[in-house]
């Protein structure tokens, strides 16, 4: 599974973002794996798509495209916490926190991300590198 982060779902659907052309390469490239998004990514990509056209958009790319919605499985803001204090100097956001968690809970997860500090600082919970797809850094 794919686990999609804000600036991916914001430069799909808003092509005067920087990362469009990116995005729409990417997801021709994983629109035949498992999408998924949490809560914390969409009330984000509502803040940020404050035109009522994009969240439009928004909804259309979500139904269509067949992004599902995923939340942890058990208690988990013990673990977002604890991350989120980890990385406190490098201000994540708990979007992030909850991305980075998921992944580390289950390791066949991969975050499409173009922030690079999913490939160059942040880590899984137990240390090991966040697997991240998508082709821009």
């Amino acid at each position: 599974m794919i686990l999609v982060d804000t600036n991916v779902l914001v430069a799909l659907v808003d092509e005067r973002d920087g990362l469009h052309a990116a995005a729409r390469r990417d997801l021709k490239r994983f629109e035949k794996k498992p999408l998924a998004v949490t809560t914390p990514v969409l009330t984000e990509c509502h803040f940020l798509l404050p035109e009522k056209y994009l969240r439009q958009r928004l909804t259309f790319l979500l139904d269509h495209v067949g992004i599902t919605s995923i939340e942890p499985d058990r208690p988990w803001w013990t673990d977002v916490f604890a991350w989120l204090e980890q990385y406190a100097e490098h201000e994540p956001d708990f979007a992030d926190a909850q991305l980075a968690v998921l992944s580390g809970r289950d390791t066949s997860c991969r975050v499409w991300t173009y922030d690079r500090e999913f490939r160059q600082v942040w880590r899984r919970p137990d240390g090991t590198k966040i697997p991240v797809v998508g082709g821009r850094a």
